[in-house]
C-alpha cells in the first residue's frame, strides 16, 4: 500500500506517482500487486517476429547501399530500395493501428499508398501509371474487398456502409483526372467510375433508411 501526503489518499498496485496529483507516492506498508492487468500490445506479443522483420529490412537496406557504393555506375537504384521498405512499414503501421476498424483501416490504406505510389511515380519521371492504373484499381479493389468482409465477419451493416459510401465517393476521384484530362489511359478510371456511381445506387436504393439514420445519430442532426 502506497500514500499521497498531498492528497491524503492510500493508492493500491505498483503505481510511482498518485493518480489525482501526480506527486510522489510514499511506501507504507509491503509491496502489493498491480490491481490493473498489464494488457499486451501487439507488439508485445509479436515482439521477437516484429524484430526480425526490423533486423530483416535493415539488413536489405545496408546491403543495397553497400553494394550500390561499390557498382556506383549502376545507378541510385540503393535509394528506392530504402524508399521502398520505408513505404511498406508505413503501410504496415497504418494496418496495426487500424486493425481494430477493418473498414476505416481500408479506406487509409486506399489513401496512403495512392499517395505513395504518386510520389513514386513523380520520381522516376512521371509516366502517369500512378493515376491511370493504380488509383481506380485500389478503389475498386477496397470496395469489392469491403463488399465480401462484411459477409464474412458479419459487421455493423449500417457502420460498414457509411465507410463503403466514403470509399465509393472517393472511387469518382479518378474520374475529376479523367475530365480534366490528366490520364493517358482512360479506361481503369472509368470502370471505377462505374463502379463507385452503381455502388452508391444500390446503397441508396437498399440501405438508404439505415444509413441516414446511422448519419443522423453520428452527426446529432
Amino acid at each position: 500500500m502506497k500514500r499521497c501526503e498531498k492528497c491524503g489518499v492510500e493508492v493500491t498496485g505498483n503505481r510511482l506517482r498518485c493518480p489525482l496529483c501526480q506527486g510522489t507516492l510514499l511506501q507504507t506498508t509491503g509491496e502489493t500487486r498491480e490491481i490493473f492487468p498489464v494488457v499486451p500490445t501487439l507488439y508485445r506479443q509479436y515482439h521477437l517476429l516484429f524484430r526480425l522483420l526490423i533486423f530483416a529490412s535493415v539488413a536489405v537496406g545496408v546491403v543495397a547501399v553497400a553494394v550500390n557504393l561499390l557498382l556506383p555506375e549502376s545507378g541510385a537504384w540503393s535509394v528506392f530500395v530504402a524508399g521502398g521498405i520505408i513505404c511498406v512499414w508505413l503501410s504496415l503501421a497504418l494496418a496495426v493501428r487500424k486493425r481494430k476498424n477493418i473498414p476505416k483501416g481500408m479506406l487509409y490504406q486506399v489513401a496512403l499508398l495512392s499517395i505513395i505510389c504518386m510520389i513514386w511515380d513523380f520520381a522516376t519521371g512521371w509516366n502517369g501509371w500512378s493515376i491511370d492504373y493504380v488509383l481506380p484499381i485500389l478503389c475498386v479493389a477496397a470496395m469489392a474487398a469491403l463488399a465480401v468482409l462484411s459477409r464474412v465477419f458479419n459487421w455493423e451493416t449500417e457502420n460498414q456502409m457509411i465507410y463503403f459510401c466514403i470509399d465509393a465517393i472517393f472511387g469518382i476521384v479518378p474520374s475529376i483526372l479523367f475530365f480534366a484530362g490528366c490520364l493517358r489511359v482512360p479506361y481503369p478510371s472509368v470502370i471505377s467510375m462505374a463502379v463507385s456511381l452503381l455502388s452508391l445506387a444500390a446503397v441508396a436504393v437498399f440501405r438508404g433508411d439505415s444509413i441516414w439514420a446511422e448519419l443522423k445519430r453520428r452527426l446529432h442532426i
